[in-house]
């Protein structure tokens, strides 16, 4: 690849020779320069380029690419707002917009602006599954689906999408669509690292490790910054019994996707069966900043309060997380525990056995286990 990229550059050197002030040899020159990764040279292109043709859109555009990779996302911002302001929209323009929004978790604002590029979807394929993650970071599953399925029926050879898609199904728990859609995308795209998140988890929901484990480690090699998988991989780790791995997986995920509940709830339980409550109850608090309505919080906090001997805040809190959703399973833990604390052992006993298919057993033994198959499914 460099060696193709090195002769282009001489290429375009003995042209410009010819023809300096050529504004399409310059505007390729610093594009070539930025993937080499010399800022000094594809800086120096831009301004040859902009003595020409001031204020060339191309190399606006390629100029915000350019602090993006240096992680300048305020100045990238800045740029491709001025030229949206101008009157801008290309679809590169605005697709670079969205990208460097959604960088600095402005999902909000980035969403119009990867919808706009999308719409050029023929020309930039990059920019449907854009659109996507941007409507799926904002809780618009629904519209995520809808706009993913209506680009892949105007275009089915976009892979990525199909991944994404599957994701989508597996948080609507439409777990069949999601495992059929997984596989088929890596019958097709095996490195797909979507794809292989998803039937990792679903794999690892039935405990299935030999299946679960290759699949995440594959989705990692891919997308090493997958918050997901990295999660995923943290519960492999809690099924196994190495709560130590399993946190230190949880922590690697949490920041990819530091807003993600779900992701503090898991770091929580890596810590109530470390029993470490102190450091529990924090990764609950941050779950508890993102979403104070959220039932597994307020039932993650009653376990810690349980440990803690504070009986009747923990009741409280578990009265507060049945009240937001009757069905979690932190909550029902926590109040199987104070029964048992207050001598119901019998009461105890049948919420136990409701919890999982009494994969939570009167003795605990098998609580990670519990653990791991919940938030396989519900933490996504």
């Amino acid at each position: 690849m460099m060696t193709e990229l090195n002769q282009r550059l001489s290429q375009l050197q003995a042209y410009l020779a010819a023809d300096p002030a050529n504004p399409h040899l310059l505007l390729e020159l610093a594009d070539l320069h930025m993937q080499a990764g010399s800022q000094h040279e594809h800086e120096a292109a831009l301004q040859r380029l902009f003595a020409v043709a001031p204020g060339h859109m191309g190399g606006r555009i390629l100029q915000g690419v350019g602090l993006m990779r240096q992680g300048r996302l305020d100045e990238a911002v800045a740029v491709f707002q001025a030229l949206r302001g101008d009157g801008g929209d290309d679809p590169a323009l605005c697709y670079n917009l969205a990208y460097a929004l959604m960088l600095q978790g402005r999902y909000e604002e980035a969403e119009p602006q990867a919808a706009m590029a999308a719409k050029s979807l023929a020309l930039l394929p990059q920019a449907g599954p854009l659109h996507v993650r941007a409507l799926h970071f904002l809780g618009r599953l629904e519209d995520a689906v809808l706009v993913a399925e209506s680009a892949l029926q105007r275009h089915p050879e976009h892979l990525s999408l199909y991944g994404l898609l599957a994701t989508l199904y597996l948080d609507q728990e439409n777990l069949a669509a999601a495992e059929r859609v997984a596989r088929q995308v890596l019958e097709l795209a095996p490195a797909d690292p979507d794809a292989a998140t998803v039937l990792g988890m679903l794999a690892l929901s039935k405990q299935d490790l030999t299946v679960a484990g290759p699949l995440l480690r594959q989705a990692c090699a891919s997308k090493p910054n997958s918050g997901r998988a990295q999660m995923g991989l943290g519960l492999v780790s809690m099924l196994e019994g190495q709560l130590d791995e399993a946190e230190s997986k949880v922590v690697q995920a949490l920041r990819a996707m530091p807003g993600h509940v779900g992701s503090w709830h898991v770091l929580a339980w890596c810590r109530i069966l470390s029993n470490r409550p102190l450091e529990a109850k924090e990764a609950l608090q941050e779950a508890l900043r993102l979403d104070r309505n959220f039932a597994d919080t307020h039932g993650g906090l009653a376990i810690v309060e349980i440990m803690e001997g504070r009986l009747q805040e923990a009741q409280q809190s578990v009265r507060r997380a049945l009240g937001l959703n009757a069905g979690s399973f932190p909550a029902q833990y926590a109040q199987s525990l104070l029964l048992q604390s207050a001598g119901q052992a019998e009461q105890a006993r049948a919420i136990h056995e409701r919890l999982l298919n009494s994969e939570v057993l009167p003795d605990g033994t098998k609580l990670n286990e519990a653990v791991a198959k919940a938030m396989a499914l519900s933490s996504f």
